[in-house]
């Protein structure tokens, strides 16, 4: 009974001296860019992955959300279409995303937040002004 009681406590010991935290899981989209930067006027780019196992959380433009619910993010082709960008993801591995021209003289910051299990990335797009 002592041995059962030792060796319950040395786990308990070092399982809570893990270095490792929940939520902390290793790049599994492996994005091919995070970062995009287009002019003013029509713009569009192509994103590889490498994981195929994720989907899309969350979507801003210039920090105002943009509604997901109807638009089943986890299967393996979709498109988010709004009047100043369009993303479709073309198959497991293919993000293509567009952004039409910016007629303002403000840039805009389109967000695309990318999770896998407990991966969370993203991809950022910066549209200059006009």
């Amino acid at each position: 009974m002592k041995k059962i009681i030792a060796l319950t406590l040395f786990l308990l010991v070092v399982l809570s001296c893990s270095d490792s935290k929940d939520g902390d899981w290793d790049d599994n989209i492996k994005l091919s860019q995070k970062e995009v930067q287009f002019s003013s006027t029509n713009n569009n780019v192509e994103i590889s992955t490498e994981g195929t196992g994720w989907w899309i959380d969350e979507v801003t433009m210039n920090g105002e959300p943009f509604d997901l619910d109807g638009i089943d993010t986890t299967k393996e082709n979709f498109i988010i279409e709004q009047a100043e960008f369009s993303i479709e993801r073309k198959n497991s591995t293919e993000i293509y995303i567009s952004m039409q021209q910016n007629q303002s003289t403000t840039e805009r910051v389109l967000l695309i937040g990318l999770q896998a299990g407990n991966y969370f990335d993203g991809i950022k797009v910066t549209q200059s002004g006009n």
